[in-house]
């Protein structure tokens, strides 16, 4: 017989405390743990579970957004960041792997495929790998896994469980397009090949956020998730988290 357990977890307010404590219901989900009760609050959060406690810290070992964790006065903190650091080159610029990290996360993804369509050197499809998640990582060049046209991906349509991406942020694209009909036509085509019940996790500048949101609710999609990434300074990004369901 399963003894009841009550894990005390201190959470990151980096991009807000709503984001840290869905990354943490949705990893507990994912996990399969039997769990009564998951509280959240401002910097914390409680899980009550009769499961077994390695599973658990399995489960903060994987968050991004989590502190460390205390179960019968043993602290523990997640150790997957610490891996996935040393695997990623410095020398380039890339998405915070910390932030990579959390978006797979909120996707809620077990095995994928997922796809990166802007992977640049790719360290969201590292990371999903590290996750034991089938990711494929693609760009105009040849850096990621394939070439590919973000707005038109060689995916066959449905086959996808999440797509999950930093597209770029600059507010002219290098093409000399408007960004904004950079990220509406993007939106699109991963609406196309995204499975239903997929996500889309992306990165976008602060002062796309309506458009994007707008865009996604005519496409069918609904935001589960806006968190805020104080870049440096003013500057600040949003991740948002949409999901695709279709009667």
């Amino acid at each position: 017989m399963n003894v009841e357990m009550k894990a005390f977890i201190k959470l990151k307010r980096l991009m807000g405390i709503e984001l840290a404590c869905l990354e943490l219901r949705t990893l507990v989900k994912l996990s399969g743990l039997r769990v009564s009760n998951v509280e959240c609050g401002d910097g914390w959060a409680k899980v009550t579970t009769d499961g077994e406690p390695e599973r658990l810290i399995g489960v903060i070992n994987r968050a991004a957004l989590v502190k460390e964790m205390m179960i019968n006065k043993v602290k523990y903190k997640p150790t997957l960041i610490k891996a996935v650091l040393s695997s990623i080159r410095v020398d380039l610029p890339h998405l915070n792997p910390l932030h990579a990290l959390l978006m797979i996360n909120l996707t809620g993804v077990a095995d994928g495929p997922i796809i990166d369509p802007f992977a640049g050197v790719g360290t969201i499809p590292r990371i999903a790998e590290e996750l034991g998640i089938r990711a494929i990582g693609c760009d105009v060049r040849s850096v990621s896994d394939i070439t590919c046209n973000a707005l038109m991906m060689p995916i066959r349509p449905g086959s996808i469980k999440a797509v999950v991406t930093d597209p770029p942020f600059n507010r002219v694209f290098r093409t000399g397009s408007r960004l904004s009909s950079l990220y509406i036509r993007f939106l699109k085509s991963a609406t196309e090949v995204l499975a239903n019940g997929g996500s889309i996790v992306m990165t976008l500048p602060s002062y796309l956020l309506d458009i994007v949101i707008d865009e996604a609710g005519s496409l069918g999609l609904n935001a589960y998730c806006i968190g805020v990434d104080h870049v440096h300074g003013a500057l600040s990004r949003f991740i948002v988290c949409l999901s695709k369901y279709n009667d």
